[in-house]
């Protein structure tokens, strides 16, 4: 029979769901022998609980559509079109007080089935599922010896005949199970039991598991034919993924957009659709007023870590899915909060009919209540699955015993651990997971469940849901929209509801743009000015291929940002791909309409200065086939930086790629090497590079219909020649010009110097480039768009661990668990029962803390809070989200950097000294640790840098051992932290174990705990505060904000401090034995008495009216004012300032404070072994760039290859030598990433004074150091004697030492960049504003005599151009020019001259000019003119010496002291992250 037959207002069938469930936990473990009027009275209980649902969630609805439409209360009436006021009324006609959330269900449903619309009866069944996944052993964490043992392994001749076969484990072991529509089953499980694998696997996310064995049914359609329904199946991970600069609004809206169906209610508009929904969303989760707030980060102010969560939640409804999976879906929600939340999907499901499957952690009795079914997994067996009525009476009956006021989830999840259960004299229980399936499977009530399902099943098949479910989604799909596509919408209005979104992204993030078209107007009057105002001469058609030239290289510097941009936002595109909310197709030309008009502004800002302060053609179609023809190419070179970022996993591999091509692409563009000149084996290459077509489509229309004259500078030159009679017998100095000729028209200097063909027409040359520009842009995006659906860089969402190699555990292993259960529980008995702890009394007084809001503004977050944690307690920090806990922490353990923060704090009644951060523990929300270190590493690295050096280093490794037991780690201590955007490294809650141990394996005075069990189960959140406890005993003070304790836990502490929202005090002082003192103040003011089987934690949460829907009649915070309690806090704190010095002696004295427990050396040595080993341990950026300079090394000597004496390879060289310049410069795009990576867990670092900042400073420069020597080696090895160069010693030598040392500089350089600037966006907006002083005023693009003179000082304190010197004189020292014919200037002698050297005579011997090269005889009357002898006269033209060589080194290497200084400098002055 469905279960929805037996509801009666959804409550009949949780009555029979907890018929059997007693909710007085202190006769938990008499079987069968409680009365049935106390099943009776607990039943109507739980039923009148539920039945007060609708009323607790419609309050706040009411008094807000009551405050915001109250004066047109009396036009909601009948009107489903009416703007806001009326859009919350369900029926159309009921009046606001008579608005229930259950009959707007109820009455959306009935109106939707009116309309035509079928139910989605979706029900959920899955048999003997088996989850497979690869093993440990074949999961290794990959470092710079990776190739090298691979290689090895794959040479080795016995491994040849050897088939092995990779190692895999069940994540889940035959597990059946079912969920009706319209019921809640709630799964439960230890960390590691596979629960989010089983609700993956039901959400048919199943691409990263090695396979998959058994059956999933959806209300009878197979799994294979789900996919193109998947978006009716959820899956919400427990880590809240969005756009930290989005408002709430926005993205919800957004989210609206993509999922607003068809078959709405008649003549009901989208945007009512959507209003209506998005505001009972707001009301549903009491985020009314946080409507316009924006979501935030980690890093970005916005919402609270509850308020985020709530979004996410929000969201997931949103898309209105049949089936929904929820993981861990209360993470960071109060219990209030956690409770509100599960009425509403309780009441959703049994109004809508939705089929609602979650894990929880830390479930409370209440929640627990109102599912139907629980499902419990140990170590990926199922162990119990049935009416959540029936789960405790079995494990009872089992011989197990629950302890008083202990929870049910709790119970259930803890009879799985040996450390936690209770066995009851005279049984045997099962010890393994195996025994425990065994057991389950042996039992009656799996027998039933087995029939239930076969007859569930015989019911679906019977009855048909997916019928009215495929038409269903058929009907709420546009009509725009395949029928059998998975979205709702259509590709057109995805593409508007995200360019909008994208739009918003931008406007959030309003500096980075800022900063953008700020470096555009910095950088535009210098490119102008040093080009300025370019003649028609000879010299001015090179120095504007130099100027256009430039310009290209400026807008794609400019799209260098693309590329981390495109790192970011990974996550949440592959959530909304799971919820079917658009195509990733769809996001990519969202992405390429906002660009348009970022671009086309930032073409025309540059443009408009720096085009006529060029000199270039006035003419108006020139200008705008300028901006065009850049437009086109911009675009394309943002795509193809994409298109990199699409391609790769890191932004590293990404970065190393694109430099490589924009090498090679700068190589061939035409203007450092003509096309006619280009090797044979590169030549296809022009026409596959974006770069030439833009600089001909830009050189043609520049060049067309110009002409050049030269009679000043024609060959032979000087006052002898200026008689008209010689004329005819001078030429240009150019081979664009005919003998006989002073001047040259554009056209032809187009074709001459750089072989293209213009004919037939100019016009044409130019349309067919700039054609091919917008063609690489489409192809560019086509290509993109096709990477976005295929491939996936965050592995579906699902992390996969990793080890160091020989260190893997076995995984789901029977004998393993068992020595793995024992290994913990002889960890807990050894365990010290009283550990010496260092610990100190400290108090805060009239704390206010307050942040500007924008003008002169403050608000005020903590509203004068007082209180204290004595040696020896726990105090516990309560109060619902958003209430200022996190606040709190902050200012007391001094992380505040931001705002304003007022009041008194004393340690031992004394001011706090300088090593305060450092001898207290701060256990923060966020998870902040290195991804490229394993979990012990981690914990070690805390224990020497902050254990007292007096404690020898065998003993703080031996107490890192003995956390990693406790907190049940010692498995993973071996597994690489990784980073859930690439999905590598462990899971969320075991990043926050690993948090937690980094902070008590430094055996801190006094422990701030930032939510520690946030996320954890509750075994796990048992352990450490059971661990925290025995600190407190020991002698630390503690306090802990906790959002969800349950009765054990919340036993464990002493004293609470009760916040209310606006940081105001509700309640200080002790709990008292079973809570008694803590539940008679709030009995005192009228509250109802909590009984011995309630949860304390729960009834004052609930009694000062939190949760999104609570009410209190009592302004608490007033109450607190004026009671006793306060005034005798008051009156303690006084005398605590007065004896505070005797707790003095509890504390250990280690002299005078210290900042830092050890030493600067130590510390230096230390984080550079850290640093070396991330570096170590990241081939993807250190082989990346050995690979880069590999292959940039052999691309530029095959370029170049063997050159020879010719004039023209004189022009080659020194081009050369300029690609080995732009190869440093593009080093300082790759190494600012992971600076500011590392710069970012620094900070964190930092603030708990691990270390000093100046050994991160200099650790960082100097372990780049080893890896660029390597790097710069492997590029001189590829290019030099393949290029043809000098290859005598001294040039060679010269040659790589000067090269190694311009690398560190342009290294040191990059990392000072990164260090002054907050985060990548702003460093790669201010690099290119940098970077155009080295590469433009260095002497090549624009030679020294042709820089204007206010510019000459940079041309003189520029460090390349030094280098330039160095180097181009040590290459061309010793070469000899031999010209050939194509680089001889030719003309004709007059006949009165008997030899061209004695025509020219006077023009290479005049006094009145210095002139080099030579005059050779051509036959006949035919002369030519070579420009050099010798390598000398060449760059003695540039003003450079071959003696100031060394000169130049010392310059490089003071510049490279320099930015060691910067880096240094910056680091001090941002090492405070911004909080």
């Amino acid at each position: 029979m469905d279960s929805n037959e037996n509801k009666k207002n959804g409550g009949d069938s949780l009555e029979l769901n907890i018929i059997n469930n007693n909710n007085d936990n202190n006769n938990n473990n008499d079987n069968n022998n409680n009365s049935t009027e106390e099943h009776i009275e607990s039943v109507e209980q739980s039923i009148k609980e539920f039945n007060n649902v609708a009323n607790e969630l419609e309050t706040e609805f009411r008094d807000y559509l009551v405050e915001t439409h109250k004066n047109d209360v009396n036009n909601i009436k009948n009107d489903i079109e009416a703007p806001p006021s009326g859009e919350f009324e369900p029926g159309g006609g009921a009046e606001d007080e008579d608005f229930k959330l259950r009959n707007y269900f109820k009455q959306s449903k009935v109106d939707a089935i009116q309309n035509g619309g079928k139910l989605k009866k979706m029900g959920v069944s899955f048999k003997n599922l088996t989850v497979i996944g690869k093993g440990a052993d074949q999961s290794v964490v990959s470092d710079l010896a990776t190739p090298f043992t691979f290689l090895i392994s794959k040479l080795n001749v016995k491994n040849w005949f050897k088939k092995s076969k990779p190692s895999t484990f069940d994540i889940l072991h035959d597990v059946s199970g079912f969920c009706k529509d319209g019921e809640m089953l709630l799964v439960l499980g230890r960390p590691g039991s596979g629960c989010s694998s089983l609700l993956r696997t039901i959400s048919n996310q199943t691409g990263s598991y090695v396979d998959v064995l058994g059956s999933v049914t959806y209300g009878g359609i197979d799994q294979k034919k789900w996919d193109k329904y998947k978006a009716e199946c959820i899956y919400v991970p427990e880590e809240d993924t969005h756009y930290p600069t989005l408002t709430v609004r926005e993205t919800l809206e957004f989210a609206l957009k993509c999922k607003t169906p068809s078959n709405r209610l008649p003549n009901e508009k989208k945007r009512t659709f959507r209003s209506k929904i998005f505001n009972l969303l707001l009301g549903m989760f009491g985020m009314v007023h946080q409507a316009e707030t924006m979501v935030g980060n980690e890093f970005v102010r916005g919402l609270s870590g509850g308020e985020r969560k709530r979004i996410t939640i929000a969201e997931s409804m949103v898309s209105a899915s049949s089936i929904n999976c929820y993981d861990c879906s209360t993470r960071g929600l109060d219990a209030a909060s956690a409770l509100d939340y599960a009425k509403s999907i309780r009441i959703m499901s049994d109004t809508l009919h939705k089929t609602t499957i979650a894990s929880f952690y830390q479930a409370s009795d209440s929640i627990y209540n109102l599912f139907d079914r629980v499902l419990i997994l140990e170590k990926g067996r199922c162990v119990y699955f049935g009416p959540v009525g029936l789960a405790k009476q079995y494990f009872i009956d089992m011989g197990f015993e629950c302890e008083p006021r202990k929870s049910t989830p709790d119970f259930l999840t803890g009879v799985t651990n040996p450390q936690e259960r209770k066995v009851r004299p005279g049984f045997t229980v099962p010890e393994s997971s195996a025994e425990f399936e065994e057991a389950w499977k042996q039992s009656e009530i799996y027998a039933q469940s087995c029939q239930e399902q076969r007859e569930y099943e015989k019911l679906i098949e019977i009855e048909q849901p997916s019928i009215d479910f495929i038409q269903e989604i058929t009907e709420q799909k546009s009509k725009s929209t395949s029928k059998s596509s998975p979205y709702t919408t259509g590709f057109f209005v995805q593409v508007i509801a995200l360019t909008i979104r994208n739009f918003q992204i931008i406007w959030g993030d309003k500096f980075s743009l800022i900063s953008r078209y700020s470096s555009v107007l910095v950088q535009a009057p210098i490119y102008g000015s040093v080009f300025f105002a370019m003649s028609n001469s000879i010299d001015g058609a090179f120095t504007r291929g130099g100027a256009i030239f430039s310009s290209i290289l400026f807008n794609a510097l400019l799209s260098e940002q693309e590329l981390s941009i495109t790192f970011t936002g990974r996550r949440i595109l592959q959530k909304h791909k799971t919820y079917a909310m658009y195509r990733p197709a769809a996001l990519h030309f969202a992405q390429i309409i906002t660009e348009i008009p970022i671009i086309m502004i930032q073409v025309f800002l540059f443009s408009i200065v720096t085009y006529f302060m060029f000199g270039l053609d006035s003419s108006g179609s020139k200008f705008f086939i300028n901006c065009f023809t850049l437009i086109g190419f911009t675009l394309a070179t943002n795509n193809l930086y994409r298109l990199a970022g699409n391609l790769t996993p890191s932004v590293y591999i990404g970065q190393n790629i694109m430099n490589v091509l924009f090498l090679t692409m700068m190589t061939f563009t035409s203007y450092i090497i003509p096309y006619h000149q280009m090797p044979v084996w590169f030549g296809w290459y022009h026409y596959c590079n974006p770069f030439s077509f833009a600089f001909r489509a830009l050189m043609g229309n520049e060049f067309n219909g110009l002409k050049f004259d030269c009679i000043e500078d024609a060959i032979p030159k000087g006052e002898f020649y200026q008689n008209e009679t010689f004329t005819p017998y001078r030429s240009c100095a150019t081979t664009a010009a005919e003998p006989g000729q002073l001047y040259f028209t554009g056209e032809r200097y187009l074709e001459k110097s750089f072989g293209w063909e213009i004919k037939p027409s100019t016009q044409g040359f130019i349309a067919y480039n700039i054609c091919i520009v917008y063609g690489f842009w489409i192809l560019f995006i086509i290509c993109n768009c096709i990477v976005l659906n295929i491939i996936d860089w965050t592995s579906g969402g699902f992390t996969c661990k990793v080890y160091l190699k020989g260190k893997a555990p076995k995984m789901n292993d029977v004998e393993n668990e068992k020595q793995q259960n024992l290994l913990v529980q002889q960890a807990t008995n050894n365990m010290k029962e009283s550990l010496s702890m260092p610990g100190g009394l400290f108090t805060w007084q009239h704390m206010y803390y307050s942040v500007p809001i924008g003008g002169n503004t403050m608000k005020l977050l903590l509203d004068d809070i007082q209180g204290w944690i004595k040696p020896g307690q726990m105090t516990a920090l309560m109060g619902s989200s958003g209430a200022g806990k996190t606040t709190l922490l902050d200012v007391l353990a001094k992380r505040k950097t931001t705002g304003q923060v007022q009041g008194t704090t004393l340690l031992n009644g004394k001011p706090l000294e300088i090593d305060f951060e450092r001898i207290t523990g701060y256990v923060e929300q966020m998870d902040v640790l290195n991804p490229a270190l394993t979990v012990r590493e981690t914990l070690r690295f805390s224990a020497k840098l902050r254990g007292e050096p007096t404690i020898s280093l065998e003993e703080k490794f031996k107490y890192v051992e003995q956390v990693l037991e406790m907190m049940e780690m010692k498995h993973l201590g071996d597994a690489l932290i990784g980073d859930l955007e690439t999905g590598v490294g462990i899971s969320v809650e075991e990043r926050k174990r690993t948090t937690i141990g980094v902070e008590l394996v430094a055996k801190p005075h006094i422990l701030f705990l930032d939510e520690p069990t946030s996320g954890l189960d509750a075994q796990s959140s048992y352990n450490i505060i059971k661990f925290i406890r025995k600190l407190a005993d020991a002698g630390m003070p503690l306090v802990c904000t906790i959002h969800q304790p349950s009765s054990v836990l919340f036993e464990h502490f002493d004293r609470i401090l009760l916040l209310a929202k606006g940081g105001k005090t509700v309640y200080f002082g002790d709990i008292g034995e079973k809570s008694k003192t803590l539940t008679s103040y709030f009995q005192r003011h009228g509250v109802r008495e909590c009984s011995d089987s309630e949860n304390p934690a729960e009834y004052i949460l609930e009694a000062c009216g939190a949760g999104r829907h609570g009410k209190s009649v009592v302004d608490w915070p007033q109450a607190w004012k004026e009671s006793p309690e306060y005034q005798s806090i008051c009156q303690e704190l006084k005398e605590l300032q007065v004896t505070g010095s005797s707790y003095a002696s509890i504390h250990v004295d280690n002299g005078k404070p210290r900042e830092y427990a050890t030493s600067l050396t130590y510390q230096t040595i230390e984080v550079y072994k850290r640093l070396n080993l991330i570096w170590w341990r990241s081939p993807g950026y250190s082989y990346g760039t050995f690979i880069q300079s590999a292959l940039v090394g052999l691309i530029n000597g095959w370029t170049f290859y063997n050159l020879q004496d010719s004039a023209n390879d004189m022009n080659q060289r020194i081009f050369f030598i300029f690609n080995v310049t732009m190869l440093g410069i593009l080093l300082m795009f790759l190494v600012l990433p992971q600076f500011i990576t590392q710069q970012d867990y620094f900070k964190r670092d930092y603030a708990s004074k691990f270390y000093h900042w100046l050994p991160f400073a200099l650790s960082i420069i100097v372990v780049e150091l080893p890896f660029v020597l390597v790097s710069g080696t492997i590029f001189f090895f590829c290019s030099f004697w393949t290029a043809g160069l000098n290859s005598d010693a001294s040039t060679n030598f010269f040659f790589w030492l000067i090269f190694m040392l311009f690398l560190f500089y342009c290294v040191g350089f990059g990392q000072a960049i990164g260090a002054v600037c907050i985060n990548i966006t702003v460093a790669l907006n201010l690099l290119p504003v940098l970077i155009i002083f080295l590469f433009l005023f260095c002497g090549v693009l624009v030679i020294p005599d042709q820089i204007p003179h206010f510019w000459k000082w940079v041309y003189h304190l520029n460090p390349c151009t030094h280098f330039l010197e160095a180097m181009v004189t040590n290459v061309l020292k010793h070469v000899n020019v031999v010209c050939t014919t194509d680089d001889l200037i030719k003309f004709v002698k007059p006949s009165s001259f008997s030899t061209c050297s004695d025509y020219a005579f006077e023009f290479l011997n005049g006094s009145n000019h210095s002139v080099s090269g030579s005059v050779q005889s051509l036959g006949g009357d035919n002369c030519g003119y070579c420009l050099y002898k010798n390598g000398e006269e060449y760059y003695s033209k540039l003003g450079w010496s071959y003696d100031n060589r060394w000169r130049g080194f010392g310059i490089i290497a003071g510049y490279f002291v320099l930015n060691i200084f910067l880096v240094v400098l910056f680091v001090f002055l941002t090492r405070k992250g911004k909080r």
